[in-house]
């Protein structure tokens, strides 16, 4: 009941933050604290498009929680919780970009990541029992992780240009580094769970590669944050997919050995047989 009503509420709440004058929900351009000029870890606000899945998803997840099959399904009891916590959050967290609060906006963000990572090891321990449950569950869930990692990434670049903060006097470029170092790390060791977590790995990529590209295009024009966040995009990506793989050959393999056993198990049964006769 709780997700029926806060969900739906959340979202509308989201969409009134950042519709434009059309009624299209766009995120401010700039200048401000969204603009891909406000530091080396800024995007394009196209980046910020990874919010759809999770609020569209969450809207999946209440209709889907009602339907009569559905209703017995232990799983529901954190899943419902874990997608409120989604859209309260983000909503959250859109409020404070929009308003042009760095500093709010990173603690919020700071909690996103927990948020997330919490809700991924709860899926890492409690498998969807079916691929609906995975598509309207999981992958939106996956998604939150990664785009809170994108926030975090946004609002704190953001509050460091506008504190004046200048990290063991290294510059911009050099903080900038040691951050996306930090995210290749964290994504992929939560990459290397599961069946490799590509939702996060995609959304994370994503916002990697529109931060890459802001750099080249926009100001202030760095090429080595450009660079580090294209490697750190390939970085994700390879060790997301090769995870992914490993976890399918080994499944493929053990369903090959389960067949063998089975279709030997007649053939082994029938000597007995014979000998009694």
């Amino acid at each position: 009941m709780a997700a029926t009503v806060v969900i739906p509420g959340s979202a509308a709440s989201a969409y009134f933050l950042i519709r434009d004058p059309n009624g299209y929900p766009a995120l401010p351009a700039g200048p401000g604290f969204l603009d891909q000029s406000s530091s080396f870890l800024a995007a394009v606000p196209v980046v910020w498009a990874a919010w759809l899945p999770v609020f569209v998803g969450a809207l999946a997840y209440t209709v889907y929680q009602w339907l009569p099959a559905q209703r017995l399904n232990p799983r529901h009891e954190w899943a419902g919780w874990a997608a409120i916590t989604a859209v309260v959050l983000g909503t959250l967290w859109l409020w404070a970009a929009t308003e042009g609060h760095p500093a709010a906006a990173t603690w919020i963000a700071v909690i996103l990541v927990l948020a997330g990572l919490a809700v991924v090891h709860r899926i890492n321990g409690w498998p969807p029992s079916t691929r609906a449950e995975h598509l309207i569950t999981d992958v939106p869930a996956g998604a939150f992780l990664g785009v809170s990692v994108l926030a975090l990434l946004a609002s704190l670049g953001s509050w460091l240009v506008q504190s004046g903060a200048d990290v063991g006097g290294w510059g911009g470029e050099a903080w900038t580094l040691v951050a996306l170092v930090s995210v290749v790390v964290g994504v992929t060791t939560i990459c290397m769970t599961d069946r490799g977590h590509l939702s996060v790995a995609l959304t994370v990529v994503w916002g990697l590669g529109w931060i890459g590209v802001a750099r080249l295009l926009e100001d202030p024009a760095a090429v080595w944050p450009a660079v580090g966040a294209f490697v750190a995009a390939f970085l994700i990506i390879v060790s997301a997919s090769s995870r992914r793989q490993q976890v399918d050959h080994a499944r493929r393999l053990a369903d090959r050995q389960q067949l063998k056993a089975e279709s030997s198990g007649p053939a082994a049964g029938e000597a007995p047989e014979a000998a009694r006769t």
